[in-house]
């Protein structure tokens, strides 16, 4: 009896499922891109350096060990982007939208993130260092063992992230948050405070009452 032929083929024996890496990364040095669509590219490796990106689209682009130095890419839209192990110098992300992408490993020094909206995002293994991420929002954020140094976070939204192993200026902040917990769940609330603190009856002491003349007086000789 003759073999069935598989119902899909074996990953990575066809054309379409095998992915090798660009021979020569490709290189946008000063180059002025604001506002242009990168869509379903491999852009593996590549270099922008001094580009500018303003407003510029990536939608389910490869950008595994790239690196940007000078970047400017205030307003972007980054949508399904790989950017595991990339290098991110002098980076300006303020207010773009981040969704859906791996940044795992990543290092990013010097990077501005001021008002940019980060969801659905894998940033286990990442360094930041000096970095502005003020007014920003982490929705569904894998934060697991990233490390952030000497970086402005205020104001910082974090909604539903993942933060085991998260350290702060060498501090590990899941740690912090459990004490706190710990803490909080130890001490009784104001209510049951308030409660417990119910006045009875309180007894008052007496002062001492003098004595009347009859009783201070002494009885007559020979009675």
């Amino acid at each position: 009896m003759a073999k069935k032929p598989p119902i899909a083929p074996a990953r990575g024996r066809t054309a379409e499922d095998k992915v090798t890496r660009p021979a020569t990364p490709e290189r946008f040095h000063g180059a002025t891109l604001a506002g242009a669509d990168f869509d379903d590219a491999d852009l593996r490796g590549a270099r922008f350096h001094n580009a500018t990106l303003a407003e510029a689209g990536f939608d389910d682009v490869d950008l595994r060990g790239a690196r940007l130095h000078n970047a400017t890419l205030a307003g972007a839209d980054l949508d399904d982007i790989d950017l595991r192990g990339a290098r991110l110098h002098n980076v300006a992300l303020t207010d773009a939208e981040i969704d859906d992408a791996d940044l795992r490993n990543a290092r990013l020094h010097n990077a501005t993130l001021a008002g940019a909206s980060l969801d659905d995002i894998a940033l286990a293994g990442a360094r930041f260092d000096n970095a502005d991420a003020t007014s920003t929002r982490w929705s569904d954020v894998s934060l697991r063992g990233a490390r952030f140094e000497q970086s402005d976070l205020r104001d910082v939204a974090i909604v539903g992230c993942t933060i085991d192993g998260l350290t702060i200026d060498g501090v590990r902040i899941d740690r912090l948050l459990e004490e706190a917990k710990g803490r909080a769940a130890a001490s009784p609330s104001p209510a049951r405070a308030k409660k417990g603190a119910m006045p009875g009856k309180t007894s008052q002491l007496k002062r001492p009452t003098k004595p009347t003349k009859k009783q201070t007086r002494r009885p007559a000789p020979g009675k």
